[in-house]
């Protein structure tokens, strides 16, 4: 009986059988592996890898990522907890290994459990950085959208809880599915809604269990569209605290209108901050660096990863 049910979307990247392969590598642990492919048809770099996959099945094809990780779950091997991974991320070889006695201390008392970890990061097509990050994990009881966006650090290291550290039960992933509306920011969607279910509790171990990729070709977080990022995120203005609103405000959908040299968005963040609290001085700097060019803040933020021994990106915050 397989211990974890593999959950990977993808639409067929070359780096898909990186990901495979360390799926399959993990130590002391079996794998029920489905890889989702939002596609019509299975494509070429899925098919020559059947040998090593458990289950293929399609979307139909252009229904995104959170679709897909729906449909993987419903694939999940009976008995199994769900992993997700994204098909430009890697596994460590100790990841669910690692992880896994975790999860079940957790449900055996009870809880609705999520577990994540510190990652190692690199640039698409290149080698990892020696240093885990982000520098601290969330606390226990702390809600997710205040871990992740309130006061974020500035560059590298900030706060971060990526989808291919995410494990969690069967029960769970059943209960709180993805988002299938949402272009963008889903997994921090998936996380701020699990963490409202009752006993639900998110932890995240101290070593690093995956290698994070900055940068993929048409990555969905690469490009400065506040729009998107406002529609999600209005929907939890009074919901969450004031403060952590306005820290994502800032940080993000102020930021992305400041690059895309937008007055309009710009106005229109500064209306929504001055609703809800003024903004910590972190998240006020990360928001003028909307004035700088992405590839700029990217080529410094991986230089300065290696002198600091911190290897946090500025991809959207982590979220794709």
């Amino acid at each position: 009986m397989p211990d974890v049910s593999v959950v990977i979307p993808t639409t067929g990247r070359p780096s898909l059988a990186e990901a495979v392969a360390t799926a399959r590598a993990q130590r002391g642990v079996s794998v029920h592996l489905v890889v989702v492919c939002d596609l019509a048809e299975v494509p070429t770099a899925v098919a020559e890898l059947r040998d090593q996959i458990d289950e293929i099945v399609c979307t139909g094809g252009g229904r995104r990522g959170s679709y897909a990780r729906n449909l993987g779950v419903q694939h999940a091997a009976a008995g199994t907890h769900v992993a997700f991974l994204d098909d430009d991320d890697a596994w460590l070889p100790g990841k669910l290994a690692a992880q896994l006695p975790v999860l079940e201390r957790l449900a055996g008392q009870g809880w609705l459990p999520v577990v994540s970890s510190r990652t190692l990061q690199r640039k698409a097509g290149g080698t990892p950085l020696p240093s885990a990050v982000p520098t601290t994990l969330i606390a226990d009881g702390t809600l997710p959208e205040d871990y992740l966006f309130r006061r974020r650090q500035l560059g590298v290291g900030r706060q971060s809880l990526p989808t291919s550290t995410l494990l969690t039960t069967v029960d769970v992933a059943r209960q709180c599915r993805w988002d299938e509306s949402l272009p963008r920011h889903q997994d921090w969607d998936w996380l701020v809604r699990v963490a409202r279910l009752p006993r639900a509790k998110i932890v995240q171990i101290e070593e690093a269990t995956a290698i994070y990729t900055v940068g993929s070709p048409g990555s969905i977080s690469a490009g400065a569209d506040w729009r998107t990022s406002w529609d999600w995120a209005r929907r939890w203005e009074g919901v969450w605290a004031p403060e952590t609103f306005s820290d994502f405000i800032a940080a993000q959908t102020l930021r992305y209108a400041l690059q895309a040299r937008d007055r309009e968005g710009v106005r229109e963040m500064v209306r929504a901050i001055r609703r809800n609290s003024p903004p910590s001085a972190r998240n006020a700097a990360l928001a003028a660096l909307g004035l700088v060019p992405r590839s700029a803040l990217e080529r410094v933020a991986m230089r300065g990863s290696r002198t600091v021994g911190d290897s946090d990106s500025l991809r959207a915050g982590g979220s794709r």
